[in-house]
Protein backbone atom coordinates (compact mmCIF):
# COMPACT_ATOMS: atom_id res chain seq x y z
CA UNK A 1 0.00 0.00 0.00
CA UNK A 2 1.00 3.32 -1.28
CA UNK A 3 0.77 6.51 1.60
CA UNK A 4 -2.46 8.14 2.71
CA UNK A 5 -3.78 11.09 1.39
CA UNK A 6 -5.69 13.72 3.87
CA UNK A 7 -8.37 13.85 1.79
CA UNK A 8 -9.55 10.10 2.84
CA UNK A 9 -8.51 8.11 -0.06
CA UNK A 10 -5.43 6.22 -0.18
CA UNK A 11 -2.93 5.76 -2.75
CA UNK A 12 -3.20 1.97 -3.92
CA UNK A 13 -1.54 2.25 -7.01
CA UNK A 14 0.63 4.48 -9.33
CA UNK A 15 0.65 2.97 -13.08
CA UNK A 16 1.12 6.80 -13.87
CA UNK A 17 -1.63 6.55 -16.17
CA UNK A 18 -1.97 9.09 -19.00
CA UNK A 19 -5.33 8.94 -18.65
CA UNK A 20 -6.95 5.96 -16.22
CA UNK A 21 -10.51 5.40 -17.01
CA UNK A 22 -13.53 3.27 -16.31
CA UNK A 23 -12.86 1.05 -13.55
CA UNK A 24 -14.58 -2.45 -13.12
CA UNK A 25 -14.71 -4.54 -9.72
CA UNK A 26 -14.49 -8.39 -10.80
CA UNK A 27 -15.65 -10.05 -8.08
CA UNK A 28 -14.78 -13.28 -9.65
CA UNK A 29 -11.10 -12.94 -10.33
CA UNK A 30 -10.97 -10.75 -7.17
CA UNK A 31 -9.74 -7.31 -9.42
CA UNK A 32 -10.22 -3.80 -10.55
CA UNK A 33 -9.80 -3.69 -14.30
CA UNK A 34 -9.44 0.01 -15.83
CA UNK A 35 -8.11 1.32 -18.83
CA UNK A 36 -5.24 3.86 -19.43
CA UNK A 37 -6.71 5.59 -23.28
CA UNK A 38 -3.36 6.79 -24.40
CA UNK A 39 -0.95 4.69 -23.28
CA UNK A 40 -3.25 1.97 -24.73
CA UNK A 41 -2.94 -0.28 -21.97
CA UNK A 42 -5.52 -2.84 -19.55
CA UNK A 43 -4.53 -2.08 -16.16
CA UNK A 44 -5.06 -4.83 -13.64
CA UNK A 45 -4.98 -4.18 -9.85
CA UNK A 46 -5.83 -6.46 -6.25
CA UNK A 47 -6.50 -5.04 -3.03
CA UNK A 48 -2.99 -5.66 -2.42
CA UNK A 49 -2.17 -2.39 -5.07
CA UNK A 50 -0.50 -4.79 -7.33
CA UNK A 51 -0.93 -3.72 -11.09
CA UNK A 52 0.01 -5.95 -14.26
CA UNK A 53 -0.16 -4.06 -17.80
CA UNK A 54 -1.76 -5.39 -20.85
CA UNK A 55 -1.68 -3.94 -24.05
CA UNK A 56 -4.13 -3.03 -25.92
CA UNK A 57 -4.52 -3.08 -29.59
CA UNK A 58 -5.68 0.39 -30.24
CA UNK A 59 -6.98 3.34 -27.73
CA UNK A 60 -9.32 2.20 -25.24
CA UNK A 61 -12.53 3.59 -24.28
CA UNK A 62 -13.93 1.32 -21.93
CA UNK A 63 -13.98 -1.84 -20.18
CA UNK A 64 -16.78 -4.23 -19.51
CA UNK A 65 -18.23 -7.81 -18.31
CA UNK A 66 -19.31 -10.32 -20.68
CA UNK A 67 -22.07 -13.12 -19.90
CA UNK A 68 -18.52 -15.71 -20.45
CA UNK A 69 -16.80 -14.07 -18.08
CA UNK A 70 -14.66 -12.69 -20.80
CA UNK A 71 -14.17 -8.53 -20.90
CA UNK A 72 -15.68 -6.15 -23.43
CA UNK A 73 -13.80 -3.15 -25.01
CA UNK A 74 -14.92 -0.10 -26.98
CA UNK A 75 -11.51 0.89 -28.86
CA UNK A 76 -11.31 2.81 -31.75
CA UNK A 77 -12.40 0.84 -34.36
CA UNK A 78 -15.34 -0.89 -32.76
CA UNK A 79 -15.64 -3.48 -29.59
CA UNK A 80 -13.71 -6.05 -28.74
CA UNK A 81 -13.53 -9.37 -26.53
CA UNK A 82 -10.88 -10.09 -24.06
CA UNK A 83 -10.17 -13.57 -22.44
CA UNK A 84 -7.75 -12.83 -19.70
CA UNK A 85 -6.78 -16.85 -19.05
CA UNK A 86 -5.86 -16.81 -22.86
CA UNK A 87 -5.13 -13.61 -23.04
CA UNK A 88 -6.96 -14.00 -26.49
CA UNK A 89 -8.75 -10.92 -28.66
CA UNK A 90 -11.61 -10.71 -30.37
CA UNK A 91 -13.17 -7.78 -32.42
CA UNK A 92 -16.88 -7.92 -31.93
CA UNK A 93 -18.14 -5.25 -34.21
CA UNK A 94 -16.95 -2.34 -36.35
CA UNK A 95 -18.32 0.74 -34.50
CA UNK A 96 -17.15 3.97 -35.84
CA UNK A 97 -14.09 1.71 -37.51
CA UNK A 98 -15.03 4.15 -41.02
CA UNK A 99 -14.34 7.33 -38.89
CA UNK A 100 -10.47 7.21 -38.24
CA UNK A 101 -10.53 10.41 -36.36
CA UNK A 102 -13.36 8.89 -33.76
CA UNK A 103 -12.88 6.53 -30.35
CA UNK A 104 -15.36 4.85 -28.51
CA UNK A 105 -15.82 5.99 -24.86
CA UNK A 106 -17.42 5.34 -21.95
CA UNK A 107 -19.92 2.86 -21.43
CA UNK A 108 -21.73 0.05 -19.51
CA UNK A 109 -24.55 -2.64 -19.77
CA UNK A 110 -27.81 -2.35 -18.58
CA UNK A 111 -29.64 -4.93 -16.60
CA UNK A 112 -30.91 -6.68 -19.76
CA UNK A 113 -27.65 -7.58 -21.04
CA UNK A 114 -27.68 -4.38 -23.44
CA UNK A 115 -24.65 -2.44 -23.92
CA UNK A 116 -25.17 1.67 -23.60
CA UNK A 117 -21.57 3.33 -24.98
CA UNK A 118 -20.64 6.20 -26.54
CA UNK A 119 -18.32 7.77 -29.33
CA UNK A 120 -16.31 11.06 -29.93
CA UNK A 121 -13.62 13.10 -31.79
CA UNK A 122 -10.17 12.12 -30.76
CA UNK A 123 -8.22 15.14 -32.51
CA UNK A 124 -9.25 17.97 -29.99
CA UNK A 125 -10.98 20.06 -32.27
CA UNK A 126 -14.25 20.07 -29.95
CA UNK A 127 -16.31 18.80 -32.56
CA UNK A 128 -19.51 17.27 -31.22
CA UNK A 129 -19.54 14.49 -34.10
CA UNK A 130 -19.71 11.64 -31.85
CA UNK A 131 -22.77 9.65 -30.79
CA UNK A 132 -24.35 7.40 -27.84
CA UNK A 133 -25.16 3.66 -28.96
CA UNK A 134 -26.82 0.76 -27.94
CA UNK A 135 -25.34 -3.01 -28.55
CA UNK A 136 -28.56 -5.43 -27.81
CA UNK A 137 -27.36 -9.19 -26.68
CA UNK A 138 -28.40 -10.44 -30.57
CA UNK A 139 -25.24 -8.15 -31.51
CA UNK A 140 -27.11 -5.32 -33.57
CA UNK A 141 -25.73 -1.97 -32.91
CA UNK A 142 -28.11 1.08 -33.04
CA UNK A 143 -27.05 5.22 -32.83
CA UNK A 144 -29.38 6.28 -30.28
CA UNK A 145 -28.15 9.76 -29.93
CA UNK A 146 -26.31 11.97 -32.42
CA UNK A 147 -23.96 15.34 -32.11
CA UNK A 148 -22.10 14.08 -29.20
CA UNK A 149 -19.12 16.03 -28.44
CA UNK A 150 -17.41 13.95 -25.08
CA UNK A 151 -20.29 10.98 -23.82
CA UNK A 152 -19.61 10.18 -20.18
CA UNK A 153 -21.63 9.35 -16.99
CA UNK A 154 -23.01 6.49 -18.84
CA UNK A 155 -24.99 4.43 -16.15
CA UNK A 156 -27.85 1.93 -16.80
CA UNK A 157 -30.29 2.79 -13.60
CA UNK A 158 -31.06 -0.82 -12.35
CA UNK A 159 -34.91 -0.29 -12.77
CA UNK A 160 -34.07 -0.48 -16.83
CA UNK A 161 -36.27 2.71 -17.29
CA UNK A 162 -33.74 5.16 -17.41
CA UNK A 163 -29.81 6.13 -17.99
CA UNK A 164 -27.59 8.40 -16.49
CA UNK A 165 -25.64 10.42 -19.11
CA UNK A 166 -24.00 13.28 -19.81
CA UNK A 167 -21.77 15.32 -22.55
CA UNK A 168 -19.18 16.54 -20.62
CA UNK A 169 -18.33 19.06 -23.01
CA UNK A 170 -21.84 20.80 -22.06
CA UNK A 171 -21.61 20.53 -18.23
CA UNK A 172 -25.11 19.00 -18.21
CA UNK A 173 -26.27 15.92 -16.02
CA UNK A 174 -28.96 14.24 -17.54
CA UNK A 175 -31.45 11.40 -16.90
CA UNK A 176 -32.84 9.42 -20.40
CA UNK A 177 -35.83 8.19 -20.09
CA UNK A 178 -35.41 4.39 -21.76
CA UNK A 179 -38.17 1.49 -22.60
CA UNK A 180 -37.32 -0.92 -20.55
CA UNK A 181 -38.59 -4.00 -23.05
CA UNK A 182 -37.19 -2.43 -26.26
CA UNK A 183 -34.60 -0.24 -25.09
CA UNK A 184 -35.93 2.75 -27.03
CA UNK A 185 -35.18 6.44 -25.40
CA UNK A 186 -38.71 8.25 -24.44
CA UNK A 187 -37.40 11.48 -23.45
CA UNK A 188 -35.03 12.96 -21.77
CA UNK A 189 -34.30 15.16 -18.53
CA UNK A 190 -31.55 17.35 -17.12
CA UNK A 191 -31.41 16.46 -12.99
CA UNK A 192 -28.01 18.78 -12.91
CA UNK A 193 -25.80 21.30 -14.56
CA UNK A 194 -22.30 22.27 -13.11
CA UNK A 195 -20.33 25.72 -13.58
CA UNK A 196 -17.72 26.64 -15.65
CA UNK A 197 -14.48 24.76 -14.51
CA UNK A 198 -16.31 21.87 -13.40
CA UNK A 199 -16.86 18.64 -16.25
CA UNK A 200 -18.41 15.86 -15.19
CA UNK A 201 -16.92 12.36 -16.34
CA UNK A 202 -17.15 8.85 -15.49
CA UNK A 203 -19.89 7.97 -12.82
CA UNK A 204 -21.66 4.63 -10.88
CA UNK A 205 -24.42 4.07 -8.97
CA UNK A 206 -24.89 2.75 -5.35
CA UNK A 207 -26.97 0.17 -3.80
CA UNK A 208 -29.25 2.99 -2.83
CA UNK A 209 -29.94 4.02 -6.05
CA UNK A 210 -27.72 7.23 -5.86
CA UNK A 211 -24.72 8.01 -8.30
CA UNK A 212 -21.14 8.98 -7.96
CA UNK A 213 -19.96 11.33 -10.54
CA UNK A 214 -16.36 12.64 -11.20
CA UNK A 215 -16.07 15.91 -11.28
CA UNK A 216 -12.58 17.21 -13.45
CA UNK A 217 -11.38 20.90 -12.33
CA UNK A 218 -12.31 21.19 -8.33
CA UNK A 219 -11.03 17.66 -8.26
CA UNK A 220 -13.96 15.96 -6.50
CA UNK A 221 -16.57 13.27 -6.31
CA UNK A 222 -20.50 14.21 -6.26
CA UNK A 223 -22.79 11.30 -4.95
CA UNK A 224 -26.24 12.88 -6.37
CA UNK A 225 -30.10 11.79 -5.86
CA UNK A 226 -31.79 10.85 -9.51
CA UNK A 227 -33.56 14.42 -8.71
CA UNK A 228 -30.20 15.79 -8.70
CA UNK A 229 -29.69 16.74 -5.17
CA UNK A 230 -26.25 16.88 -4.19
CA UNK A 231 -26.11 14.32 -1.20
CA UNK A 232 -22.38 14.19 -0.43
CA UNK A 233 -19.10 15.81 -1.93
CA UNK A 234 -15.88 14.46 -1.76
CA UNK A 235 -12.69 16.26 -2.30
CA UNK A 236 -10.05 14.10 -3.96
CA UNK A 237 -6.63 14.14 -3.94
CA UNK A 238 -5.94 14.99 -7.88
CA UNK A 239 -7.27 17.28 -10.10
CA UNK A 240 -8.67 15.70 -12.77
CA UNK A 241 -10.36 12.30 -11.28
CA UNK A 242 -11.67 10.71 -13.83
CA UNK A 243 -14.08 7.69 -13.05
CA UNK A 244 -15.36 6.20 -9.94
CA UNK A 245 -16.88 2.25 -8.81
CA UNK A 246 -17.57 0.91 -5.34
CA UNK A 247 -16.20 -2.86 -5.11
CA UNK A 248 -13.70 -4.57 -3.60
CA UNK A 249 -14.27 -7.37 -1.23
CA UNK A 250 -16.26 -5.68 1.04
CA UNK A 251 -18.40 -4.00 -1.47
CA UNK A 252 -18.01 -0.71 0.04
CA UNK A 253 -14.71 0.72 -1.54
CA UNK A 254 -14.79 3.94 -3.81
CA UNK A 255 -12.42 3.43 -6.41
CA UNK A 256 -11.09 6.54 -8.51
CA UNK A 257 -9.42 6.97 -11.29
CA UNK A 258 -7.51 10.36 -12.74
CA UNK A 259 -5.29 11.41 -15.20
CA UNK A 260 -1.83 13.03 -15.71
CA UNK A 261 -3.04 13.99 -19.29
CA UNK A 262 -2.97 18.27 -19.55
CA UNK A 263 -1.54 19.07 -16.21
CA UNK A 264 1.57 21.51 -16.49
CA UNK A 265 4.72 20.67 -14.89
CA UNK A 266 3.84 22.47 -11.78
CA UNK A 267 0.75 20.88 -11.19
CA UNK A 268 2.36 17.68 -11.53
CA UNK A 269 5.02 18.45 -8.64
CA UNK A 270 1.73 19.58 -6.71
CA UNK A 271 -0.16 16.20 -7.78
CA UNK A 272 2.23 13.39 -7.11
CA UNK A 273 -0.97 11.18 -7.27
CA UNK A 274 -2.05 11.81 -10.53
CA UNK A 275 -2.52 8.78 -13.05
CA UNK A 276 -3.06 6.81 -9.93
CA UNK A 277 -5.86 5.00 -8.66
CA UNK A 278 -7.06 5.94 -5.35
CA UNK A 279 -9.23 4.01 -3.04
CA UNK A 280 -11.68 4.83 0.14
CA UNK A 281 -13.81 3.12 2.35
CA UNK A 282 -17.52 4.13 2.24
CA UNK A 283 -20.87 3.41 4.63
CA UNK A 284 -23.02 2.13 1.24
CA UNK A 285 -22.79 -1.28 -1.32
CA UNK A 286 -22.15 -1.10 -5.01
CA UNK A 287 -25.08 -1.68 -7.44
CA UNK A 288 -25.22 -5.39 -9.36
CA UNK A 289 -22.76 -5.29 -11.93
CA UNK A 290 -24.42 -6.09 -15.37
CA UNK A 291 -23.02 -8.39 -18.26
CA UNK A 292 -23.06 -7.70 -22.11
CA UNK A 293 -25.34 -10.05 -23.07
CA UNK A 294 -24.40 -12.13 -25.91
CA UNK A 295 -20.86 -12.17 -25.99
Amino acid sequence: MLQKADTGFRRLAQPMAITGKSPLWDETRGCLWWIDIQAQRLLRTLETGETTAIAVPSQPGFVALADSGRLVLGLENGLWTYAPESAAWEQVSETEADRPTVRLNDGKPDSRGRLWFGSMDMTHTGKAIGRLYRRDPGGEVTAMREGVAIPNAIVPCGNGRSLLFTDTARRRIELIDTDPRSGDITGTREILRLPDGSNPDGACMDADGNFWVAIVGPGEVLRISPSGRCLQRLRTPVMRPTSVVIGGSDDRTLFVTDQRRFLRPSELAMHPGAGALHAMPLDVRASPVHRVGGL
